[in-house]
């Protein structure tokens, strides 16, 4: 494993700072020997994410990007990160992945509705792991995010497996009958992701469900009369 830890910080140092955050969601080797201690493993998504070892000039976007584990894979192997989530990274492990690797990130605390398009820029990769089933208009988040990508989405999310392979649906969750989290709305089935994604203009090139999850590879789709359908919706074209 690459010794990625400050060389300015001890192994004990960077245990205190491991044990100073609250929750850990991701569970990873922080620093060497060190394990954050989450409650989710995400490398088994880093595997099937298979990102090139070298990622220079590559800007890449982590929706959702919680303690930071796939902000740092990519980060390392070279990219332009910009890591996005809704709490400040003072409430989760972010901060403190960020003080023991040594790097700086471009860390935005935002909700992804409230996204200035016209200042962002567009992205070569998006990672949107994890979050589509915690918002309450799926359409209009991934029309958010066709707009801001300019190569491949990754996403993930929890999908209603139990349905109907063949028909698009989606499970509504009220409060917190999902996990007891108020956060989580929907569980889509896997059809129902992909006819979203395709009136998102993205292209499905690899996808794969499991237990109650799903996970896809995209590409952007220049076909206008997709493109025109969300943007339409979302008043981000005219209507004639």
């Amino acid at each position: 494993m690459t010794d990625f830890a400050s060389k300015e910080l001890s192994r004990s140092e960077v245990e205190e700072l491991v044990r100073s955050v609250p929750h850990w969601h991701h569970r990873f080797e922080i620093a060497p020997g060190v394990i954050t201690p989450g409650t989710y493993d995400p490398a088994f998504l880093l595997g099937k994410l298979a990102p090139p070892a070298d990622l220079s000039g590559q800007r890449v976007l982590d929706i959702g990007c919680s303690d930071g584990f796939f902000s740092l894979s990519l980060k390392r192997r070279g990219a332009e990160v910009v890591s996005v989530d809704y709490r400040p990274k003072s409430l989760h492990g972010f901060g403190v992945m960020e003080q023991i690797s040594g790097l700086d990130f471009d860390y935005r605390q935002v909700n992804l509705y409230t996204i200035d398009l016209k200042t962002w820029g567009t992205f070569d990769v998006i990672l949107f792991f994890g979050v589509l089933y915690h918002l309450p208009d799926m359409l209009k988040a991934l029309s958010i995010v066709r707009e801001l990508c300019a190569g491949q989405l990754f996403l993930e999310t929890h999908c209603a497996n139990d349905f109907s392979p063949e028909a698009a649906a989606a499970r509504y969750y009220r409060g917190a009958t999902l996990n007891q989290d108020m956060s989580n709305f929907w569980s889509p089935n896997a059809c129902c992701v992909r006819d979203m994604l395709h009136d998102a203009a993205f292209d499905v090139e690899r996808e794969e469900a499991w237990e109650d999850r799903y996970f896809a590879a995209c590409r952007i789709s220049q076909d206008d009369e997709r493109l025109y359908k969300l943007r339409l919706a979302y008043s981000l074209a005219p209507a004639s």
